[in-house]
Parts: C-alpha cells; sequence; structure tokens
C-alpha cells in the first residue's frame, strides 16, 4: 500500500518523459544550429544611443539623444569596469560562470526538482545563455518568458559561445547588453544615468544595486 506521501508513478514518469523528449529536440537542434557570431564582430555593431558632436580637432563638443527607443551607452573593456561590479554579477546570477561550459547542470537539476514538487526556485539560465538570448533575436524573452523551442535553442547557443569565446568576452559582452531598470541597456549607460560615474567607479553597494536591477528590471522603485 503507498504511503500517503508517495507520488503516483504517472506523476514521475512525466517529467521524465519530459526530460528525454527535450534532450532529442535538444540534439536536433544542435545538428542544425546556425553558428553565433564572433565577439568582435558583436562588439563592432554595438551602438550607442548618443551620437558624439565633435569639433574640428576632434574634441567632444555634446552628446545627442538619437535613439529613444533605449538609452546605451559606449562600449566599455571588462578591464574598465569595477572588480565589485564583475564579482556581483557573477554571484547574483550565475555563480559558477567559471566552472560550467555554457549551462549549469547542477542548477537546471535544482530547478526541475523544485518544479517537481511546486517549489519556487531561482532561474538554472546561466549569463551564457542569457548572453545567447541577446544577441539572437529568435531567443529572446517575450511578455509571457520563453517558449520550450526557445529554451532549448537558447542552450544550443550557449554551449556554442563557451566553444567560441573565452569567458572574459563572454563576460564582457553581457555586461554590455544586459538590459536594467527600465530604458537603461548596458553597464555604461546604468552606471552614468544612476549613479553619475563611469563603470570602473562602482564600489560594493553600487554593485549590489546593479546585480538587483538585472534581477528585476521592471520592478516598481
Amino acid at each position: 500500500m503507498p504511503t500517503p506521501n508517495a507520488l503516483p508513478p504517472h506523476s514521475i514518469a512525466r517529467p521524465a518523459l519530459r526530460a528525454t523528449l527535450a534532450f532529442g529536440a535538444l540534439m536536433l537542434m544542435a545538428q542544425g544550429a546556425q553558428a553565433v557570431p564572433g565577439f568582435e564582430e558583436v562588439k563592432r555593431d554595438f551602438r550607442s544611443s548618443d551620437t558624439a558632436v565633435l569639433d574640428r580637432n576632434g574634441e567632444l563638443l555634446q552628446r545627442v539623444r538619437t535613439d529613444a527607443s533605449v538609452r546605451r551607452g559606449q562600449w566599455t573593456a571588462l578591464a574598465d569596469i569595477s572588480p565589485a561590479l564583475r564579482t556581483a554579477m557573477v554571484l547574483s546570477e550565475d555563480r559558477r560562470f567559471y566552472e560550467h561550459s555554457g549551462v549549469d547542470w547542477r542548477a537546471v537539476s535544482a530547478a526541475a526538482w523544485g518544479n517537481l514538487w511546486n517549489t519556487r526556485t531561482r532561474g538554472a539560465s546561466t549569463i551564457t545563455m542569457q548572453l545567447s538570448g541577446l544577441l539572437d533575436e529568435d531567443l529572446r524573452r517575450g511578455g509571457g518568458g520563453r517558449s520550450l523551442t526557445q529554451k532549448l535553442g537558447q542552450t544550443v547557443a550557449a554551449a556554442q559561445l563557451e566553444r567560441q569565446w573565452r569567458k572574459d568576452q563572454i563576460l564582457e559582452a553581457y555586461l554590455n547588453s544586459v538590459p536594467f531598470r527600465g530604458e537603461i541597456v548596458g553597464i555604461d549607460a546604468l552606471s552614468r544615468t544612476l549613479f553619475g560615474k563611469a563603470p570602473s567607479g562602482l564600489d560594493a553597494r553600487e554593485a549590489a544595486v546593479a546585480a538587483a536591477l538585472v534581477r528585476a528590471p521592471n520592478a516598481r522603485p
């Protein structure tokens, strides 16, 4: 006679079946996956929302807002971003960033186990997976979240990024591309708009605020 807390066999079989089907779909997608863009290509295609107005000697006169859809600053090299900010973002978004190869399977397992028991858990999306969603329009998160197909595509793209890019390049591109609160995109725009300073000058408390705004970009003030 089953114990009162025992799960019926079919409730255990269904997640296993879904995982098997998802793995099969993942393999099919991997075979037909398109090549991910190179780091230098992504950096070259980055566009600020402001246009710099220079004098005849090349000196900056002013910056004019030319893209009203987002607030995006200049591309910032990883070496010019505060170590406190880099640490805060990794700890907040992907604490095993330097250990995995694009997908944190430990986090995936924890999330799947939590879903099985209807427990609220932190998402399993890594920094590399998030970046792949930012680079590919087809993988971007919609209002209702990502579909299963998008999640699988994100996993494949993340694995490709990890094979072709270095970790420092992934983190640099992520920090320059990640949306923060409201219209702000990228760490340069956030630092100058919210804190009035360059990304290199953020302290630990400011870095914690920045990391929190990535987790909940649409949160109330």
